[in-house]
């Protein structure tokens, strides 16, 4: 999986704030984790019933501060983590300022809020906005993915199973849970699939796709009219190989939806599913062709 273009290189005054904010949470939380009842005993509050939750919070922090190490790497494109950070620094005083009301915690326990808490908004906020406004354009998120099969059979065998009728429905993983409820038959550009089913086997999607090249037996393609990535195009490549065998090549560009957010998070789970749903679909056409279970029609 590559992107086409290179991440900028973020201000060092970013770097620095969150390698700062990485040593601390380290630092607190390990030494929670040693000495749980420490802190109580400095401000003077009760010791809590069971010190092993109160562990479990340094080990939170803790993650927390390995979070900041790797975003300090490079705080524009690790942006995601400042912002949970941040949004923890923020609720965590709303937390205690409501126990502090209901007597749960003493106004002394407020000094940890603020080395904890209140000293990281402006930079984690800062560094934010740097990240916004250096934030990558969309082809930023332009996802590649590739797929290469030796077959035993002619180009012209290989792209004739796929202009068959039937060829689409079955390529379509038992898994995916779709169903072709449309199609034109054709690979002409300009005509039309498609598909209905649930996406991850929950969420009911609807995909249009129309083919937008075509060249026999050498390539066809087809790109996402309305469906569930922000972007999809798909090129099948069917090669020469030797001894009159053909390389079938998948070549897919792809955004994922929810912009730079679904690209931090849902990219490498989407390369995972392209990566299984088109070993299937090699496979079967390999399969059908070699076998002779599939056979071209007459002329």
């Amino acid at each position: 999986m590559t992107t086409t273009a290179n991440p900028k290189e973020s201000s060092g005054w970013a770097t620095w704030w969150l390698l700062a904010a990485g040593i601390y949470n380290l630092l607190w939380g390990s030494i929670t984790i040693a000495f749980p009842d420490l802190l109580f005993d400095l401000v003077g509050a009760p010791r809590v019933n069971y010190p092993e939750i109160w562990q479990c919070v340094g080990m939170i922090v803790g993650v927390y501060g390995i979070g900041y190490l790797i975003a300090a790497s490079d705080p524009r494109r690790h942006w995601p983590i400042v912002l949970v950070g941040l949004l923890g620094k923020i609720f965590g005083p709303i937390g205690f300022v409501s126990a502090l009301l209901r007597g749960t915690f003493p106004a002394k326990f407020g000094w940890t809020i603020l080395t904890n808490d209140l000293i990281w908004w402006v930079p984690f906020a800062l560094i934010l906005l740097d990240a916004w406004r250096h934030r990558q354009p969309a082809q930023g998120f332009l996802l590649r993915f590739v797929k290469e099969t030796k077959i035993s059979a002619p180009q012209q065998v290989v792209f004739a199973f796929h202009e068959s009728k039937d060829a689409l429905t079955r390529l379509i993983p038992p898994w995916e849970k779709m169903e072709v409820v449309k199609s034109s038959g054709s690979l002409l550009p300009g005509s039309r699939v498609i598909l209905r089913g649930k996406l991850l086997g929950l969420l009911p999607v609807r995909w249009v796709a129309e083919h937008t090249e075509y060249d026999p037996p050498r390539l066809f393609a087809d790109r996402q009219v309305s469906g569930p990535f922000a972007f999809w195009y798909h090129h099948h490549h069917i090669l020469p190989g030797d001894h009159g065998s053909s390389i079938l090549r998948d070549e897919v560009e792809y955004r994922v939806p929810m912009g730079a957010l679904g690209y931090h998070l849902g990219a490498r789970f989407t390369q995972r599913q392209l990566q299984r749903m088109f070993d299937y679909r090699h496979e079967v056409t390999r399969r059908l062709i070699e076998s002779g279970e599939w056979k071209p029609e007459p002329a």
